[in-house]
Parts: structure tokens; C-alpha cells; sequence
């Protein structure tokens, strides 16, 4: 099975690249201060997961494997896969300002160069363009899909805010969290770009289904390396949720599972990360205060090596990565009515590459 992206895409990599510049052409503009923002988004763009899976949802669902050239809605499927992206990097414009976040993909966030008024509407008007992109579709089903995962993308927000940086035990709230802010626009893009290619409802709906899943899988994942991998390879500080609080999944099953002194230090740390002392520790912002061997006693420092201690004597993230994978292997079932293709091949490699990634 295909574990390396540049492989997993490559039955749609004409289609990517003709996305990138079709993106470059919609966000163009005479003002150079919009151009400056502009390039910075293209310049610091990700995995190009989302338009990917609408890409290779059309065509596993619609010709079964047909060169781009052939397929005659390609402009109508690149419309939505550039809409679906834009509201992606737009969430995550004001995600970094809501986390007051330094650091996006390896490079500053908007917000870090810019400062948050610029960055708040900058994501605005990446909303904007996408929707109009949706727009000149004149697909109002498929507009109305993506426009509903982004509803849900904005409630789920809300929920995080509310729920997500106090501590609590409820695997049921996170669960909401990440469907909303991640796997719903994941299922929309997959179904929308099934309907697109000419799928039947069936179809669709399995590849629906295959995206909701993916996305659970790929948001668990990505919560549990934001705790374990290197900074390097994730793109952001190590241990971000920890400094801002968020309650993730390892940090839901050690709150209910760790040891009775390990559950108190886990959520210590937290709320200390939220801004309240620790242990008698300055609130964040201030300097943090050494701990033992010069290690920091803020969630910043021996904060988050107390953190990953103790999610592994709890095993809370083998628990994760299992509940990551068990959604992942839903995502590949729900591709069984769906025929063989070079297409369904690749979308079976992500289901396998969404709990193998390092980053």
C-alpha cells in the first residue's frame, strides 16, 4: 500500500497543479499589501489534503481512472477543491489568532507578522473568495454542503472555546469538536466532489462517509503528535494544546485514567497553560519560574515532559492512535461499493497513511 503523499496523489497530481495555479489566478490583486498577504498564504500552503480528497473522490466515483483532459466537469471539481481549501487555510488564520499562535507550517503566522486585525480579515476574505468560487458553480447543492460543514466548523469553534481549555473527562465533547472542525468539511469535500463527477447518491454517500471517518482519524492523529512528535515535524512550538489548554484526547483519558498524583499535575499544568498559576507559579506571560534541573515549572517546559510522562504511563496515546485507527479502518470500509480504480487505491493509502504519519 502507498504510504508517501507524492505517490497517494499522483492519479490527481495534474489537477493539483493545475489548483495551485488556479488559486494563484483567484487571489490575485492590484493592491500590493492584499498581493504581500496573498503570497504569504500560497507560500506557506499544506499537504493540499482537502482539495486532494475532492479531486480523487471524482474520480474514483465518476470515470473510474480517465485522464484529467477527458473528465468534463474538471473546472466545476477544481472550483470546489480550491473553495474547500481557502476555507481551510481561512480557519486556520483565525484559529492561530483565537491561540495567539507564532508559528503556522514552519514559517510565522499571519498573525505573528501582521498582527490580528489584518489576520482576522485576511481570513475573511479567503471565506469570501471561496464562496463566490462555490458561487459561479451554480451548484447549489453542492454549495449548500460545503457551506453546512462550514456551520459546523463555526460551532465547533464556539464549543472549544466553551469546553476545550477546561479540563474535563467527556470524550463525547471532543469528539463533536473535531467532527465539526475537521471531518465535516473533510466528508463535504468528498461528497461534493463525487456528486460533481456524476456519482449516484450511493456512491457519494459512501465517499461521504470515507471522509468523515478520515477526518476523525486524521484530527485525533494530529492531536496526539501536537504531544509527541518533534517541533520540526509538525510545523509548531511542541506541545501547543498544552500552552493553550486544549483538551485533547490523551489529555481526556489520563484525566480519567492516571493515577491519582498524575491527575493532579496533568491538571495543574493545564489550567497553569490557560493562564492560571501553577502551583504557586506565575501566570502565563510572565517568566516562568525554574523547576528541577533548570527545567521550567510552566506547561511551556517541565510542563510538557511532565505531560508526555504521564500520558505514557497512562498509555493515553496508544489509546488515541487505537480509537485514530479503528476510524481509519471505517474510512476503508466505507469504500467497498465504490469500483477498483487507480483513484479508490490511493483513497485506501490514505486510510493507511492517516495514523502512519510522523507529522
Amino acid at each position: 500500500m502507498l504510504m508517501d503523499l507524492d505517490l497517494i496523489y499522483a492519479p490527481v497530481r495534474e489537477d493539483l497543479d493545475a489548483l495551485a495555479r488556479l488559486l494563484r489566478d483567484v487571489l490575485s490583486s492590484d493592491d500590493p499589501f492584499i498581493g504581500e498577504l496573498v503570497s504569504h498564504v500560497l507560500t506557506t500552503q499544506g499537504k493540499m489534503i482537502r482539495p486532494a480528497l475532492v479531486c480523487l473522490s471524482a474520480l474514483a466515483a465518476g470515470d473510474g481512472g480517465a485522464p484529467p483532459v477527458s473528465r468534463t466537469p474538471r473546472a466545476a471539481i477544481l472550483g470546489i477543491a480550491g473553495a474547500v481549501e481557502l476555507i481551510h487555510v481561512a480557519s486556520l488564520i483565525h484559529d492561530d489568532v483565537i491561540d495567539a499562535a507564532d508559528l503556522r507550517r514552519g514559517h510565522a503566522s499571519v498573525n505573528a507578522v501582521w498582527g490580528n486585525q489584518v489576520a482576522v480579515l485576511l481570513g475573511d476574505y479567503l471565506f469570501s473568495k471561496a464562496f463566490h468560487m462555490l458561487a459561479c458553480l451554480h451548484q447549489d447543492e453542492i454549495a449548500a454542503a460545503v457551506a453546512w460543514a462550514t456551520v459546523r466548523m463555526s460551532q465547533a469553534e464556539i464549543k472549544q472555546i466553551k469546553h476545550g481549555n477546561t479540563p474535563h473527562t467527556d470524550e463525547a465533547i471532543y469528539f463533536d469538536i473535531i467532527e465539526g472542525k475537521t471531518a465535516q468539511l473533510m466528508s463535504a469535500a468528498c461528497r461534493c466532489g463525487a456528486l460533481t463527477a456524476g456519482a449516484p447518491e450511493p456512491a457519494a454517500a459512501a465517499l461521504a462517509t470515507f471522509g468523515l471517518e478520515w477526518g476523525m482519524a486524521f484530527q485525533i492523529t494530529d492531536d496526539a503528535l501536537d504531544l509527541t512528535a518533534t517541533a520540526d515535524r509538525i510545523g509548531k512550538p511542541i506541545g501547543s494544546d498544552i500552552q493553550t489548554g486544549k483538551v485533547t484526547l490523551p489529555i481526556i483519558h489520563a484525566l480519567a485514567r492516571a493515577p491519582e498524583p498524575d491527575r493532579r499535575r496533568l491538571q495543574d499544568i493545564l489550567e497553569g497553560a490557560d493562564g492560571l498559576p501553577v502551583h504557586g507559579g506565575a501566570p502565563r506571560g510572565s517568566p516562568p519560574a525554574e523547576g528541577p534541573a533548570g527545567r521550567s515549572s510552566e506547561g511551556d517546559g517541565a510542563g510538557v515532559l511532565d505531560v508526555q510522562e504521564i500520558l505514557a504511563r497512562a498509555g493515553s496515546i496508544d489509546h488515541a492512535l487505537g480509537v485514530a485507527r479503528a476510524h481509519a479502518r471505517r474510512a476503508a470500509t466505507a469504500l467497498e461499493p465504490i469500483g477498483e480504480s487507480p483513484a479508490r487505491e490511493s483513497l485506501l493509502a490514505l486510510a493507511d497513511f492517516v495514523t502512519a504519519r510522523r507529522r
